[in-house]
């Protein structure tokens, strides 16, 4: 069975990037990410992506993890990647067609 992908939307709107933090969060995610999650980045069970406001307007860089849809405001680097080790260990797999129904398909 697939399971769920994990995703850290990192907003880097106007609000959140002030002062350029949205974006050195983000850097330092993808640095992090890359040494502590290369296998699960690579296999698509993880990915990191940005978006330009998520509306959560704080002034500091906020962070959304899908599909839990938690949302973090100016997290710590150490947060990210335990919640983040957290979520892999709790990943709830995708529900897969049984084999009738595939059988239908053909």
């Amino acid at each position: 069975m697939n399971a769920v992908p994990i995703r850290l939307l990192v907003c880097v709107g106007p609000r959140c990037d002030a002062e350029g933090k949205g974006r050195m969060l983000l850097a330092s995610v993808e640095t992090s990410f890359a040494q502590a999650f290369s296998q699960e980045l690579a296999s698509g069970r993880l990915a990191i992506a940005t978006r330009d406001c998520l509306r959560l307007c704080t002034r500091d860089p906020v962070v959304r993890f899908e599909p839990s849809g938690d949302a973090l405001s100016n997290p710590s680097l150490d947060d990210l990647l335990r919640l983040t080790r957290a979520a892999l260990a709790e990943q709830v797999p995708a529900p897969s067609r049984s084999y009738d129904e595939q059988e239908k398909l053909s």
